[in-house]
């Protein structure tokens, strides 16, 4: 059962524009709330504080969740618990599931510190470079999404742990692999941290596969997504230039064109005047 729910705030000393304070958010108090964006990562629900409050995808159920909206969606009135605060952030963590739930859940997924897991041993790490070639032989979709688990993070994106029968059933062994920040979610990501955990089960999909450095290059973003939210590969022109270098062609075409016609023979030609009249 759930502990007695609190009303989530300390004081109700409201900011300009009548929001309530973070700081003024009680962790592990219950809030009413109402669902304003779904991404693919979770949720962001309106609980009346001065921001959003992030409701990740591990955090709606006990159950694995593939889609967000198979749980929640815009506009829906949610009772969430209040599961993190970082004032100087600016970020509020909220979730679905009791304290009791969570710790369970955590738990059976073997969640933790990274230095409480086990590391991967001099054989893991010949295992992992012998999945990544055979992966690599055998040929995988770099559109399809499979199921991972973040088992670290750092500042410049998180490296999930996956099996790779999921991608060809001929190939047997875990890999991991980096799933960097900008390949996190669609949008930018401001953290690492606000996005995922260690121990969050993620949806992610192999981008490439480095079969010389043995490294595993991941997406938590589909293929369309990733390539509508790149910039336009086109080269850019530099102030009032007309055409762009890769245009212009060679930088030293003007040179070449100089030897060229000093390595070659040149032709001049005149005119011919033949007189035809008759002697």
């Amino acid at each position: 059962d759930r502990p007695s729910r609190d009303s989530g705030i300390k004081k109700h000393k409201k900011e300009e524009g009548g929001k309530i304070a973070i700081s003024d958010l009680v962790v592990g108090s219950y809030v009413d709330g109402t669902v304003k964006t779904v991404t693919s990562y979770g949720a962001f629900v309106d609980i009346g504080a001065a921001t959003d409050a992030l409701l990740h995808v591990s955090r709606l159920s006990n159950e694995f969740v593939s889609n967000v909206e198979d749980v929640v969606k815009a506009g829906d009135s949610v009772n969430v618990r209040i599961a993190g605060v970082d004032a100087a952030k600016g970020q509020v963590a909220i979730s679905m599931l009791s304290e009791d739930d969570e710790a369970a859940a955590k738990a059976a997924r073997g969640g933790g510190r990274r230095k409480d897991r086990p590391q991967r041993s001099g054989g893991d790490r010949s295992a992992q470079v012998a999945t990544i070639n055979a992966l690599a032989d055998a040929g995988y979709d770099d559109t399809k999404m499979v199921e991972g688990e973040v088992v670290s993070t750092l500042d410049f994106g998180a490296f999930v742990r996956f099996d790779a029968s999921q991608l060809d059933e001929s190939v047997t062994g875990e890999l991991d692999g980096l799933v960097h920040i900008s390949a996190l979610t669609a949008g930018r990501a401001e953290s690492v941290t606000s996005i995922v955990s260690v121990g969050n089960k993620v949806q992610i999909r192999v981008r490439q596969l480095d079969t010389e450095g043995s490294k595993v290059s991941l997406s938590m973003i589909t293929k369309e997504e990733e390539q509508a939210s790149r910039p336009n590969n086109k080269p850019r022109r530099r102030g009032r230039q007309m055409f762009s270098e890769d245009e212009m062609g060679a930088k030293d075409w003007k040179e070449s064109l100089e030897k060229f016609q000093k390595e070659n023979v040149s032709f001049d030609n005149a005119f011919v005047i033949e007189d035809k009249r008759k002697s």
